[in-house]
């Protein structure tokens, strides 16, 4: 057993001691005693724990009720009221003031640490994507090629025409894979060119008029444009899937001294709905919260649903 085990027993032992005689009202100097100890070891074991915020306040908090219970008791043995002991609540009350710290520190080391997960797992997903997609793009894509170059070359012929043909849907099936899985432009030419490219895409795939206005959009750092454009990859596969409109508006420029992104749909669906019924709305909101930006999913004034990202003016 540590010594911050030890201590906070003999605290939780001599804490229970002064409960159970607050209760019964007897023994006042032994309740007193008893909370004085148990404020001590709490107290003690804080001097000696670990620099974690939730140990910490636990142990502030139990310190603050032993402290509490010990001013009850001299109030209590007092024979005639005695105002000077109020006083002893300061730093009662500063104990529990010093707590409430320490819990909103532990919130936050929770926050972080739930964060560096996150982005840890998305970076590692984003890293196997782009691997991917270059394996797909330098082997089997080229490979497809050849192959067609090679029917090419091979004359005419109802057999080789069709062979051709198929060849040719694998290579565009493939080629929008590999942009789904990590597009070329957004490397290349950044984000504005990537926001682009993904609405012709699903133009060509699903044929959804998608509009696209980004031309007031900065350059952002890499990871943050990764990070808006799976936002606006999700958002608008949802509007395509579930909103039941024909048309989607993708928006991007300079506002507020930050960047804010729009995706509009004129469809009647419930808004977020589509993503209920998986982990992209988790996924976006934690994008957003890596970011440092407002993420907002909920049904458009103009009707329809849109997805507003606000990203702060220290990205851009």
């Amino acid at each position: 057993m540590t010594r911050v085990a030890a201590l906070t027993a003999v605290g939780v032992v001599l804490l229970g001691t002064a409960i159970v005689l607050e209760l019964g009202g007897l023994a006042p100097r032994a309740e007193l005693w008893a909370g004085a100890a148990a404020g001590g070891a709490f107290l003690l074991a804080l001097a000696v724990s670990p620099r974690r915020s939730a140990v910490r306040a636990r142990l502030l908090v139990a310190a603050g009720i032993a402290a509490l219970i010990a001013v009850a008791a001299l109030w209590q043995g007092r024979r005639r009221p005695a105002p000077e002991v109020l006083l002893l609540l300061i730093p009662v009350a500063l104990l529990f003031a010093t707590a409430g710290l320490a819990l909103r520190e532990a919130a936050l080391e929770r926050r972080r640490a739930r964060l560096r997960e996150a982005g840890s797992r998305l970076d590692g997903a984003e890293a196997e994507r782009r691997r991917w997609a270059r394996e797909l793009h330098d082997d089997t894509l080229q490979e497809l090629a050849a192959v067609q170059v090679l029917l090419a070359a091979a004359g005419g012929g109802p057999a080789v025409g069709e062979a051709r043909e198929i060849v040719g849907r694998q290579i565009q099936s493939l080629r929008r894979l590999i942009a789904q899985m990590r597009p070329l432009a957004l490397d290349a030419l950044g984000l504005a060119a990537a926001l682009e490219d993904l609405a012709r895409n699903a133009r060509d795939r699903d044929g959804v008029d998608v509009e696209v206005a980004v031309d007031g959009l900065p350059r952002l750092p890499p990871g943050a444009e990764t990070a808006v454009y799976r936002i606006v990859q999700e958002a608008l596969t949802n509007a395509v899937r579930h909103a039941g409109g024909g048309r989607v508006r993708i928006e991007a420029a300079a506002h507020g001294g930050g960047v804010r992104v729009l995706v509009r749909d004129d469809g009647p669906g419930e808004p977020a709905g589509g993503f209920a019924a998986g982990h992209g709305l988790l996924g976006m909101r934690e994008r957003a919260e890596l970011l440092g930006a407002e993420l907002f999913v909920g049904a458009d004034d103009a009707g329809g649903t849109v997805v507003r990202l606000d990203l702060p003016p220290q990205l851009t």
